[in-house]
């Protein structure tokens, strides 16, 4: 099977698009780890998981808290021996408003990046040194099309996620030649539960392809990344987005 043998962290998979590739990764024969904050939603996904014959540890925190990060590797590590693959997919806005930037208060500021950056690099730091060890290791992180495009009244937001553009490509550089291969996803138009309709038909007027993307479309890319298919890209970012972040110059 695709992912045989393997073992996959995936954080924030009790809905969306990390369980859409949790989702993948357990039809692929993977043993699966799969946290995210709400414990309710987190069994709900994980016996559904189950469902498809996958090995699956729920193991429900906040990706921001250090404390957390650090138990969750070890208990990868514990039931299952080893990281092979991650899903680094926490992101959003922690309870707090989007706001213009002049009116964001700078603690606010700070938590929406510590979200959407520093979480990921908490556990890119807990479970790359295994890897390296081990000599394999495939990495997603996962960014928005704001980190490119900015994000009227969410600078905090784009700013976490474009910090990432910078982070992968040179963790990629570090740890390629052991065999770890670090590259991100930078995601545009997916479904959204709080999206109005109005920001919904304005998002396919802009893509290229029309629509809101589905959400095993982005699960399937993952995937593909998280293969040995992909064993010869590393350091990427690549847009799964519909053609948002391509201009349409002729109009």
């Amino acid at each position: 099977m695709r992912f045989g043998g393997r073992t996959a962290l995936v954080t924030g998979g009790g809905r969306g698009i990390g369980k859409a590739v949790a989702v993948e990764l357990a039809k692929g024969g993977a043993a699966l780890v799969v946290n995210d904050l709400d414990r309710d939603r987190l069994e709900t996904t994980c016996q559904e998981l189950r469902g498809l014959g996958a090995s699956v540890t729920a193991v429900p925190g906040d990706v921001g808290d250090p404390a957390f990060v650090a138990d969750l590797a070890a208990t990868a590590e514990r039931e299952h021996g080893r990281v092979d693959l991650l899903l680094n997919n926490v992101g959003g806005s922690p309870g707090l408003p989007f706001r213009p930037f002049l009116d964001t208060p700078l603690d606010d500021f700070r938590r929406i990046v510590d979200l959407n950056f520093t979480s990921q690099v908490m556990m890119l730091r807990a479970v790359l040194g295994g890897m390296v060890e081990r000599g394999y290791g495939r990495v997603v992180c996962v960014s928005s099309i704001s980190a490119v495009l900015g994000q009227e009244a969410g600078s905090a937001y784009a700013a976490g996620k474009a910090a990432l553009h910078g982070l992968v490509p040179s963790i990629a550089k570090e740890v390629a030649r052991f065999g770890v291969n670090v590259n991100l996803v930078v995601l545009g138009n997916p479904p959204h539960p709080s999206r109005t309709a109005a920001r919904q038909e304005y998002l396919n007027r802009l893509s290229h392809v029309g629509r809101v993307g589905r959400l095993e479309e982005f699960g399937k890319a993952i995937a593909f990344l998280l293969s040995d298919e992909a064993s010869y890209i590393s350091g990427t970012a690549l847009a799964i987005d519909g053609g948002l972040l391509v201009p349409r110059l002729n109009e």
